[in-house]
């Protein structure tokens, strides 16, 4: 499948972690999924119309196992889009969808480090380049945002500005239920993709590009 990494860095809205309230919702509350797993299929609003569709069912996996005890990451936001008209010419279909994962490492200090960032995205890119290469319907783009991890502190000098890292997702199809079966097939490659980055996360592959 297609993947590739966008250079833009979004410097015009500085996030951080945990955040507070959606700039647009006052309402919308930042859930850490790791302690509160059972509010992701009831909380996550822009998922709720589209229940009847498998896809939404294969996001709700993704975000309750990046947040489970087996995954050393965990997720900050997601989003989706519904199926509208593709302008996208690249991609010879009539309709596109389109959604978003952010994530970062559980071990906060390792989102300040650009070497675990970089390492990060690039493993990611590899795997979802490997994985089913003949399906021409889905694209991921990986993307960093800078975020200021309150943990660490939040001003200049505390050590806690470092990035995240944002999975976008496009599926493509000729009506929208293709469009969201296909959707469906994206989201399985990238959980398959972040379990294996997990696996070398676990096996130390991280802490060994700072040596002893």
């Amino acid at each position: 499948m297609d993947a590739f990494i966008s250079k833009q860095i979004d410097n015009s809205l500085l996030r951080s972690h945990p955040w507070t309230t959606m700039v647009s919702d006052d309402d919308n509350l930042y859930i850490d999924f790791k302690k509160q797993p059972q509010l992701i299929r009831s909380t996550l609003e822009d998922l709720i119309p589209f229940k009847k569709w498998d896809f939404v069912e294969q996001f709700y996996a993704l975000i309750e196992w990046v947040n489970s005890p087996s995954s050393l990451l965990e997720s900050n936001d997601c989003m989706f889009s519904a199926a509208e008209d593709n302008p996208d010419q690249q991609y010879p279909y009539a309709k596109k969808c389109s959604a978003r994962l952010m994530i970062l490492f559980r071990d906060i200090p390792e989102n300040c480090q650009a070497k675990s960032i970089d390492w990060l995205i690039q493993n990611i890119l590899q795997y979802i380049s490997k994985t089913k290469r003949g399906f021409k319907a889905g694209a991921i783009c990986l993307s960093q945002s800078p975020t200021c991890y309150l943990a660490l502190g939040n001003t200049a000098d505390t050590g806690g500005m470092g990035h995240q890292v944002t999975l976008t997702f496009f599926a493509y199809g000729k009506n929208d239920r293709r469009c969201y079966e296909n959707m469906q097939e994206v989201l399985a490659i990238a959980q398959s993709s972040l379990q294996r980055v997990n696996k070398g996360i676990h096996n130390g592959e991280v802490d060994s590009l700072y040596g002893e």
